[in-house]
């Protein structure tokens, strides 16, 4: 299993960022460097892309308020 985590995208480690767009659903199937979702703090968004082949498991919602470095999905 391996974790995904909202990236460090501020010197704040502190401050929240949001979950801006899933691109996969809980439960699919997905290949290496899949993208799965934007993320976005302050002015600046990221992709995140699976750095393996699994199945995803969503931990949080699209449009939520994440922590930097929280789980926000695992591949299994």
């Amino acid at each position: 299993m391996k974790e995904i985590l909202f990236p460090m995208m501020t010197g704040d480690a502190s401050e929240p960022g949001v979950l801006a767009t899933w691109y996969v659903a809980d439960g699919d199937t997905v290949a290496e460097r899949h993208l799965l979702a934007e993320v976005a703090i302050d002015k600046v968004d990221a992709e995140i892309y699976a750095p393996v082949a699994g199945t995803v498991r969503l931990r949080i919602q699209e449009g939520d308020e994440v922590a930097q470095g929280a789980v926000i999905a695992v591949i299994e």
